[in-house]
């Protein structure tokens, strides 16, 4: 591991004369020097390389999916190259980076047992669990470098970007048409992984603005809270998926709890609710979302694939619901095998009509994803990485924490447990990679900071 002498901007170790010379330089120690005297100062290049590819991973991560795709892989090929396999192998005393290992494994083993399952179908069920196995290259990579708050702030200036061009798509409606937008004020991808990506930042950033009023820096806490409030709007009014209506509070909540106790918790929680209140009867985008999801319970009961023209969204998730529960029943302890869950809608929905006749390979619910694989076994696996994860950031509740990083954390957490709950969340690309991306950077410069403060204090000499 590199001491904390060695954390330092790689330019600071290369020559300062002409540009031509500081390249070649550069790429020397990137790829010729392995070992000798020169070793440490090539391993910085290296790390500044991947910094690079992470701060441009986190640029693009909100507008493409295959760049994201192609700069994991990079990323990964430079990381296997530049941390030694026994710092690798050292991670995985951690409960944080091996549980997912673990799920990994369980989903690689359960390819066994999944009789009669296609074995393009096992593979693709496999592909979406194989990006666990991505956390502890980056909770790793994180110790060592002192670049996360740039990756943050890369994410975040992304997501601006795409929030203003929210705005334009939706109060300019041709312009979305003249690209191809497939909802109003949704530019890209779609409505559910631009909420995740919002709901993210407008809370993080309200947690964030917490210290600077307690420590009376008013304006940075205007901006921090402006921030919020630019992308809370954006979901009252804009778009919004129906998931944050169960996400959102669940995070406000842990807000509250950070922030305040006692009376003053009592009349937060007041003012939340009233302003709640007051967006609904003001938004016309939420109160359509609530109006279309409470009559999908009767689209359930009569077996429609449609409320007021649109896919009976919430109908389809208490039908998948039902038959998931009858799946995990019938192989409880081990699970049906890795992809077996289309087959078992498949075989479910013969000779059916409506939302009953649906065959789908995601039951929309993380724990019955799982469940219906791999059993109580990978049940227990998905709880416990949970668990660890929000044990690992259980600082981010304390307002006075020395790191913002085990809010950010802890939040993305709290949202990807609550949104699984009607959703694959941790399965799916977005979500899934967002939560990944945010445990693992946060985590590892957690980590590094820790060890920070254990080697300043080492070095101090006692008072007494």
């Amino acid at each position: 591991m590199l001491r904390k002498s060695e954390h330092r901007d790689v330019s600071e170790t290369l020559p300062k004369n002409s540009s031509a010379i500081w390249l070649v330089e550069w790429l020397r120690l990137l790829f010729l020097v392995w070992n000798g005297p020169e070793a440490p100062r090539a391993q910085l290049v290296r790390i500044g390389l991947i910094d690079f590819f992470i701060v441009t991973l986190a640029v693009a991560f909100p507008w493409s999916t295959t760049a994201t795709t192609g700069l994991v892989l990079a990323i990964l090929l430079m990381m296997l190259i530049t941390h030694a396999p026994r710092a690798m192998i050292d991670e995985l005393k951690r409960p944080a980076c091996v549980l997912p290992i673990a799920l990994v494994g369980l989903a690689v083993v359960g390819t066994a047992w999944a009789s009669g399952v296609p074995w393009s179908d096992r593979l693709h069920a496999l592909e979406k669990v194989l990006k666990l196995l991505w956390l502890l290259p980056f909770f790793l990579h994180f110790q060592r470098t002192s670049h996360a708050t740039s990756v943050f702030v890369a994410f975040v200036a992304s997501n601006l970007v795409l929030l203003a061009f929210s705005y334009l798509v939706f109060l300019w409606p041709e312009v979305g048409a003249a690209i191809g937008a497939k909802e109003s004020g949704v530019p890209l991808k779609n409505y559910i992984d631009q909420s995740q990506a919002f709901a993210f930042i407008a809370v993080v950033f309200l947690g964030l603005a917490a210290e600077p009023l307690r420590t009376r820096q008013r304006g940075k806490a205007i901006a921090l809270v402006a921030v919020s409030a630019a992308f809370f709007a954006n979901l009252a009014f804009v778009n919004i998926a129906r998931t944050a209506l169960l996400y959102i509070p669940a995070m406000l909540g842990v807000l509250l709890v950070r922030n305040a106790r006692g009376w003053l918790s009592l009349f937060l929680f007041a003012g939340i609710c009233i302003l709640t209140a007051w967006l609904l009867a003001m938004s016309p985008n939420l109160q359509s979302k609530v109006s279309r999801l409470l009559k999908e319970t009767d689209a359930f009961q009569a077996n429609a694939i449609t409320v007021d023209g649109y896919p009976a969204g919430g109908a389809e998730r208490l039908e998948f619901w039902r038959k998931s529960i009858d799946f995990v029943r019938s192989a409880p302890i081990f699970g049906h095998g890795t992809g077996s869950t289309k087959g078992l809608f498949s075989a479910e929905a013969a000779g059916k009509t409506g939302i009953m006749a649906k065959v789908v390979d995601n039951p929309h619910n993380q724990t019955l994803a799982v469940t219906i694989q791999w059993g109580a076994v990978g049940c227990i696996l998905l709880y416990a990485i949970w668990g660890v994860h929000l044990w690992l950031f259980r600082d981010g509740l304390e307002v006075s924490s020395v790191s913002p990083f085990a809010w950010i954390g802890l939040v993305a957490v709290v949202q990807n447990i609550v949104s699984s709950l009607v959703n694959s969340h941790l399965f799916d690309f977005y979500q899934g990679w967002l939560y990944l991306l945010a445990v693992g950077i946060a985590g590892g410069q957690l980590q590094r900071e820790k060890l920070d403060t254990e080697h300043r204090e080492l070095q101090t000499p006692d008072a007494q």
